[in-house]
């Protein structure tokens, strides 16, 4: 009795933990991939740079439209991205840059789950140096995301420096094409010790631990994910026509262990591995979910900046 009551007691922190990472997911599925890789404040001075590469894969697991089983997907992810921060003046910068991400399936046959989704955008933006404490970041980027849709997310964010070891975040996102179109939120970085730091920053949160100067381990999470439009015979192909050019919302949730490596400076090389907790489709028009079970993970990721 004592051991089943000690399972059911881990079961329910188990589902408690899941439900806040879900939550978050939702909350937070519009911020921009970029975002986890941009400084925190604005670099003055010369123009600076700020480039990402990723590839991820999560193994198979099954999908489910309701109580029903479809099959079992995995899913490949790469994504790039590239940023310049042109000075205007003492505080301010003007932000010029692209992004692009795209996620492949292997969907189960005649199901709804897309072979791939994908976004091609410009990263338009600014940031300003109000004080030496408060700054301020707007970008916008305005694009394709999936099959011949334009869209054009926007986000702002403040950031306020209440010491060198302690910066919170505020930000707030639009996307009208979005299940959730207005989010927002507020984040944390913090050095609490020499070689620790918890950066609670979505999409991205995690603690870190900076074993050498060029060696820093983490354990936390990841959200991915965005708002697509998928083609116009998507549904016709699956024999379920009223999908056809319909928008979907994909987020995923991964959790694990990470490693980052100092290549050189301004060069980063990161590996994580874990594993994804949650995997899903919404089809907001249609009143439709597709939810996937868990899958082993694993990410690597290049990093610069100058």
């Amino acid at each position: 009795v004592k051991r089943a009551t000690m399972r059911m007691r881990s079961a329910r922190r188990l589902s408690l933990f899941m439900t806040i990472l879900r939550s978050l997911a939702a909350a937070f599925l519009l911020i921009g991939t970029l975002s986890a890789q941009s400084p925190l404040s604005p670099r003055s001075g010369a123009t600076t740079y700020d480039h990402v590469a990723e590839i991820s894969y999560a193994g198979r697991s099954a999908i489910h439209e309701g109580s029903r089983r479809l099959g079992e997907i995995s899913t490949r992810h790469a994504r790039a991205a590239s940023v310049m921060a042109l000075p205007l003046g003492a505080q301010d910068q003007v932000l010029i840059g692209f992004g692009a991400q795209g996620f492949a399936f292997q969907p189960p046959a005649a199901s709804l789950v897309p072979e791939n989704l994908s976004s091609l955008a410009l990263k338009l933006g600014w940031n300003r140096a109000i004080d030496a404490q408060w700054s301020v970041r707007a970008e916008i980027d305005p694009g394709t995301y999936g099959k011949s849709d334009f869209g054009a997310p926007i986000a702002v964010r403040a950031i306020y420096a209440a010491t060198r070891d302690l910066q919170w975040a505020f930000g707030v996102n639009y996307d009208w094409r979005s299940s959730h179109p207005l989010i927002g939120g507020v984040g944390v970085r913090w050095r609490f010790a020499p070689a620790w730091t918890l950066s609670f920053i979505l999409p991205a949160p995690r603690i870190e631990w900076a074993v050498t100067p060029n060696l820093t381990l983490s354990a936390g999470a990841s959200l991915r994910g965005g708002t697509f439009r998928v083609s116009d015979d998507f549904g016709r192909r699956r024999g379920r026509p009223t999908f056809d050019g319909q928008r979907v919302d994909y987020r995923e949730i991964n959790a694990g262990l990470g490693a980052r490596w100092r290549l050189a400076p301004g060069i980063a090389l990161h590996l994580g591995i874990g594993y994804m907790t949650d995997r899903r489709f919404e089809f907001e028009n249609r009143n439709l979910l597709l939810n996937g079970d868990g899958a082993p993970a694993a990410q690597l990721t290049l990093t610069s900046a100058f």
